[in-house]
């Protein structure tokens, strides 16, 4: 079924490509001579979209048998089944065998069900709480989670493939830096597991020092060499290569403070399991505690004078090097760290000190066209249940011209409370928040969709209050269903091809985001649903792009011109908010409403796709196909990375 080539094996479909677009299928890989390798990627192929190839990855074990289950996109034209290299058998052997075939709803469904039977109750919930769209949503996300890797078979395909990987000799780096380890904590048992498996290491250029010691030897001035510093918590295991990944980004440049990595848990039976992925650096995070950084590398000269480097966390220290600007602080994407019985990861996160800013002036712009009933909640919300603010309330109006809408407007015109801008022509809705960012009266700027309302009264004080800082740019905030069901958890860049809302159709009482959705956190974008900017910074970054960006996507092109001027991005709980997503605009489902979305998605392709492919709040070993925090078994790029 299969025609070989020397990097990939196209796959026959026994029926038209439409035959599986937009359905879910499967397929039995049977490889015995390892010709794929552990870690195939699926590359589907799509008419009139870009990328116009887009890939699945699944894991085949040591007998050389794989499955893969996936929602094919609608556009599909063919399927190819790329070889990992960096694990495949390249001698001449017998070739794969691959069967495919289209699944039932049914089938989907039962596999959900005796895999994720907590999650298939919640797709019920949605759907008898009527939101159809979220149920469908989460069922087609829950779909491709169904080839997610066991934790233990992705350690060892990544191993396997790390084993081949292209890596430097450190005999060759510029600079061989001089290590000191701290091993925290009086359970001497558990000190000399650490101990243990420190002595492992490739790297021997380290020796042992007590916290007290090193903070004494800096205090003094008899830190010589610019050493490295590294403090472990006792019962914490590490790989035997650890300090040498982690001082490679030092060797390699002056301008490196922190370097720190991904970690997961040992059990009772000596089994790694709990695999922890990491952000890249987001401050908010650290600073809470969400962030845990016990196994960093820090560059001694680096921290700032005054920090107790025996007794502060491994996070706080890590914020004060970020607040002094003292070099960049960097993830790498790799386990490399492994918390025994006796360190296990604190979940008591504290709460960040949510800024506020009371009374604030913010011009208001509210895009819309008719639908009476959502504007006057949204209008209501806004001018009768916020907390005093000096509001200049802008409504954009596309041609409404229910009787019901026309009344609204003359009351609350007549009533000096809003003004109206109109915007003829078809719906634009990046021409309507320019239009409206040109009238606005005040600094601070407030995009808000006419199908919001706020939850509690302080919201927008606590959103005017990011802006005070004059590191941040934009601000947006957490957005529920009336159902109480998650719609904006912040924004992933890469999912879905271009950017997914994060947390999306999520329950926000459950543990999918991992503490996530309590967290006040940098991101790459959020929505323009409820979005607080300053004016001056729109019409610096040039405002919302009318001619390519008309509807979608248009706020995450305005958020990563923001994030590439310098400013950050940030989400925040605290000023939570109802959202009915889009209702009064409608779905994308039209043959004409879809080739838009495809330009649109060209568009955004075309001039951010380096940044789409790797949004650094978001970790490479993670799926930008299924829902967040599922494995991928063919990770992205592992390269050390910032957040900026």
């Amino acid at each position: 079924m299969v025609e070989p080539s020397q990097d990939e094996f196209s796959v026959a479909m026994k029926h038209g490509a439409g035959h599986y677009a937009d359905r879910p299928v499967t397929l039995l890989v049977r490889d015995p001579d390892h010709r794929l390798g552990r870690r195939p990627r699926l590359a589907l192929r799509r008419r009139d979209r870009t990328p116009n190839t887009v890939f699945r990855s699944f894991l085949i074990d040591g007998r050389g048998r794989g499955r893969f289950y996936g929602w094919m996109p609608v556009q599909l034209q063919a399927m190819t089944l790329l070889v990992d290299d960096a694990t495949a058998n390249n001698k001449a052997g017998i070739e794969p065998q691959i069967t495919m075939r289209r699944m039932s709803l049914i089938e989907v469904a039962v596999l959900i069900a005796l895999r994720r039977t907590l999650i298939l109750l919640q797709i019920i919930s949605l759907f008898l709480a009527g939101n159809r769209k979220g149920a469908e949503f989460r069922f087609v996300r829950q779909c491709d989670s169904l080839s997610a890797p066991d934790y233990q078979d992705w350690i060892e395909a990544q191993a396997l493939a790390a084993l081949h990987a292209d890596r430097d000799d450190p005999q060759n780096w510029p600079r061989r830096p001089h290590i000191l380890v701290s091993i925290d904590g009086r359970d001497s048992a558990a000190a000399a597991e650490t101990r243990m498996s420190l002595a492992a290491q490739t790297w021997r250029d380290f020796r042992e020092m007590p916290a007290a010691d090193v903070m004494m030897m800096v205090n003094s001035g008899e830190a010589l060499d610019d050493p490295l510093w590294m403090r472990l918590p006792a019962g914490m295991h590490v790989a035997a290569n650890v300090l040498e990944r982690l001082a490679r980004p030092f060797a390699r440049s002056d301008d490196v403070a922190v370097v720190y990595c991904d970690e997961d848990l040992i059990d009772g039976r000596g089994r790694r399991v709990g695999p922890f992925f990491k952000p890249a650096w987001n401050e908010p995070l650290a600073a809470s505690g969400w962030l845990p950084l016990e196994g960093a590398l820090f560059r001694l000269s680096d921290i700032p004078e005054g920090i107790d480097l025996e007794h502060a966390s491994a996070a706080e220290i890590a914020v004060a090097v970020a607040r002094a600007k003292r070099g960049k602080i960097l993830h790498l994407p790799e386990i490399l760290v492994h918390r025994g019985p006796a360190c296990r990861r604190s979940c008591d996160f504290s709460k960040t000190v949510e800024p506020k800013r009371v009374g604030p002036s913010v011009s208001v712009i509210i895009p819309t066209r008719d639908r009476a009933d959502l504007l006057e909640a949204c209008l209501k919300g806004l001018l009768e249940r916020t907390a005093p603010a000096d509001l200049d309330v802008l409504v954009v109006d596309n041609e409404s011209v229910e009787p019901a809408t026309l009344a609204l407007f003359t009351r609350y015109e007549q009533s000096g409370l809003i003004r109206r801008i109109p915007l003829p022509g078809t719906f634009n809705f990046s021409r309507a928040c320019n239009i409206g960012v040109d009238a606005a009266l005040h600094d601070l700027i407030l995009l808000l969709n006419n199908d919001v309302e706020p939850i509690g009264p302080h919201w927008l004080e606590q959103l005017a209050g990011e802006l005070d800082d004059p590191a941040v740019g934009a601000v947006g905030n957490l957005l529920l269903f009336p159902d109480g069901f998650v719609q904006h958890g912040g924004v992933t860049l890469g999912a879905g091809t271009v950017a997914r809302h994060s947390f999306h159709f999520l329950d926000p009482k459950g543990r999918g985001d991992k503490g996530l959705l309590n967290q006040r956190r940098d991101m790459s974008a959020v929505t323009a649903a409820c979005l607080l900017t300053h004016k001056a910074l729109w019409h610096r970054v040039g405002g919302m792009d009318e001619q390519k960006l008309t509807v979608a996507f248009n706020d995450v092109d305005y958020c990563l011109k923001v994030r590439e001027a310098g400013f950050r991005i940030v989400w925040t709980p605290a000023a939570a908010m109802l959202h009915r997503e889009s209702v009064s605009r409608g779905a994308d489902d039209t043959p004409l409403k879809l080739q838009r979305f495809a330009r649109e998605e060209r568009a955004m392709h075309e001039r951010w796709s380096d940044t789409l492919n790797a949004d650094p709040y978001y970790n490479p070993n993670l799926s930008l196909i299924a829902e967040e925090y599922v494995l991928e078994a063919y990770p992205r790029n592992l390269a050390p990375r910032s957040s900026v």
